[in-house]
């Protein structure tokens, strides 16, 4: 009895879920396709190809409000469970109120490995594939760097240019020992990726040796840093929402070891990384608007108030996120601290209500 139960809540969650998303990320793929239509029609972009774009982007469009969403769903299916008094057969099947939660908040749960997956590797990498096609249809370049400086251990790096083929024009590298002595110079005019290191072209060598200064010319040059690769340098050219969460991860360990640590780049790495406790937090208040009689208020309105709240939730959580890494606090603590305090809060609410 207890597995029909529960696979007829999975099953009836997951149904008005379902409908929640397809709802609003048609709504979204609609807009977004007359918006690309409307400011970059031409010839070699028509409406399959902005359909193919803004296909490919919508799991990363949906993941930004798939909190909201699994509310929404979550909370029509109980509240619609209250309102026919089905959710009384629940509580009577229930053998604690704990019991009773983990079986309203299921559907959601098994959703949760899908969603974390789907929106921190899936989804980026699919925005990043169609970046590239409607660049290459629009005739358009990709996010290049120009003017950078890096340190790769012993490495000082900079490059004047990257090409979108990660080709680097003007590359200046300086070796250093231990000590911080000069050991070698390297320039090249041109250089281009090569297995994991680099082929310097037609450049000047300067070696620094017992008080000695050795110039030297080559024509070909194998360069082999420690992590200083194209696929680094396409990494550090996209902005943070764009990459999947390991490469956000790769990105900032890199520049912890330039001792230029960002705190933009690490709040956001952390902000996706606690998303989980979002997530569940959104479920417990999903439930704390569907209990309670509904005689004298429709579902409507407490489905109403309920994604108005959580989209406020949602904003404020990032506002404080970033309001605390601005006093002081570490970024994991800040991004950390406020969904933490969401997540309480739903609990001892919920709690109240049972």
């Amino acid at each position: 009895m207890l597995s029909i139960l529960n696979a007829y809540i999975v099953r009836r969650t997951a149904l008005f879920i379902s409908i929640v998303v397809l709802a609003i990320g048609g709504l979204l793929l609609i807009m977004g396709i007359a918006d690309e239509l409307s400011r970059r029609a031409s010839e070699n972009y028509g409406v399959w190809d902005a359909l193919i774009y803004k296909l490919s982007g919508l799991p990363s469009e949906i993941y930004q409000y798939i909190g909201p969403m699994v509310l929404l769903g979550t909370l029509i299916s109980v509240a619609g469970m209250a309102k026919n008094n089905e959710l009384v057969i629940v509580q009577l099947a229930s053998t604690s109120a704990v019991a009773l939660l983990f079986r309203l908040m299921l559907p959601g749960l098994i959703l949760l490995p899908l969603v974390f997956c789907i929106g921190e590797w899936v989804g980026p990498q699919l925005r990043q594939q169609a970046e590239l096609v409607r660049a290459i249809k629009l005739d358009r370049q990709l996010p290049t760097l120009s003017g950078e400086w890096y340190q790769d251990n012993q490495w000082i790096i900079n490059v004047d240019f990257v090409s979108p083929e990660r080709d680097i024009r003007g590359l200046t590298v300086f070796e250093m020992s231990s000590e911080n002595d000069l050991l070698t110079v390297l320039y090249a005019p041109q250089a281009r990726p090569i297995n994991q290191g680099w082929e310097l072209l037609e450049g000047r060598r300067v070696d620094f040796k017992d008080q000695q200064v050795i110039h030297s010319d080559f024509d070909r040059y194998l360069w082999q840093p420690d992590n200083f690769n194209a696929d680094l340098l396409g990494l550090l050219s996209q902005r943070s929402y764009r990459l999947t969460l390991p490469q956000v991860w790769q990105q900032m360990q890199f520049s912890q070891q330039q001792r230029q640590v960002d705190p933009e780049l690490a709040l956001a790495f952390w902000n996706r990384m606690w998303f989980p406790i979002i997530y569940l937090g959104m479920l417990f208040l999903a439930l704390i608007f569907s209990f309670g009689s509904f005689r004298q208020r429709t579902l409507g309105d407490a489905a109403f108030k309920g994604v108005a709240l959580a989209i406020a939730i949602q904003l404020v959580t990032e506002t404080s996120a970033s309001l605390l890494l601005v006093v002081g606090l570490s970024a994991p603590y800040a991004a950390l601290l406020p969904p933490m305090v969401f997540f309480i809060g739903t609990v001892l609410a919920i709690r109240h209500r049972l």
